[in-house]
């Protein structure tokens, strides 16, 4: 039988995918990545992008908590109902604690599994001597439609550029770039009336898991297809800060 592991930080995309890949396969070992402290995490994040960038940013996480959070649940739970999401804890027995994805640590863990694929969901960039410490290919759901939407809230950006025909969902084999590997899989996604900035990323991973088990078995068994991007731009997304969402809102009409 063949091995998957699973390497991810904790949340609801997370589960999604354990409990819809365990549907038809067994993972056999879930690494999860602990989160940097926030203090070092804001640390890198201003040296990256400056400090008034990042104020921005955290000033629109508290608004999107306070305001955007209205009435998301119900409109969560029925994505989950329409694409059959598992929001089900892993069972913790299956998990081991990492502090770093980029550590001996991990690669000794990859070699003892030594498994026949290695499933990414919400994990810092991986190094090159990670990937390279296994035979198994990496592979990941990316909320964008890539190259053009790699990093982050890729469905929010292409509406708020008008890009209503990238606003989609990207399976992809992992390499040490950002969002940049091989494309297995691209399905773009029509929001509706009820979603926001909270629930792109429900609906996104619920297009996306459709095929995903077949697509699993596509690469246990070698015989993938890899794809056309459906568009050859490229550019990495950030948070967007409080001003520019506001923009967006009243401007741009996108929630």
């Amino acid at each position: 039988m063949e091995r998957i592991m699973m390497i991810c930080t904790l949340g609801p995309s997370t589960s999604y995918v354990y409990n819809h890949v365990s549907r038809d396969f067994n993972i056999e070992d879930v690494i999860v990545v602990r989160k940097e402290s926030r203090k070092v995490f804001l640390k890198k994040r201003i040296k990256r992008l400056g400090l008034w960038k990042v104020i921005g940013q955290i000033m629109f996480v508290l608004y999107s908590k306070i305001f955007l959070s209205k009435n998301v649940h119900s409109r969560i739970q029925m994505i989950q109902r329409q694409f059959n999401l598992n929001s089900d804890d892993i069972p913790e027995e299956k998990i081991t604690h990492i502090d770093s994805i980029n550590s001996e640590e991990m690669k000794r863990r990859i070699k003892e599994v030594d498994p026949d694929l290695i499933i990414i969901n919400g994990t810092p960039i991986i190094k090159e001597d990670i990937l390279s410490a296994t035979e198994a290919r990496f592979i990941n759901i990316h909320v964008g439609i890539t190259p053009k939407y790699r990093g982050v809230h890729g469905a929010y950006w292409a509406l708020y550029n008008n890009d209503d025909d990238l606003v989609g969902v990207t399976t992809h084999f992992v390499d040490k770039g950002i969002d940049s590997g091989e494309v297995l899989d691209q399905k773009v996604v029509r929001v509706g009336q009820n979603d926001n900035f909270l629930t792109y990323s429900h609906l996104q991973l619920g297009h996306a898991l459709r095929d995903y088990n077949k697509i699993i078995q596509s690469v246990l068994s070698n015989r993938y297809t890899i794809k056309e991007p459906l568009t050859v731009e490229s550019a990495i997304w950030s948070h967007p800060t409080l001003l520019s969402y506001l923009y967006g809102r009243v401007v741009k009409k996108v929630r």
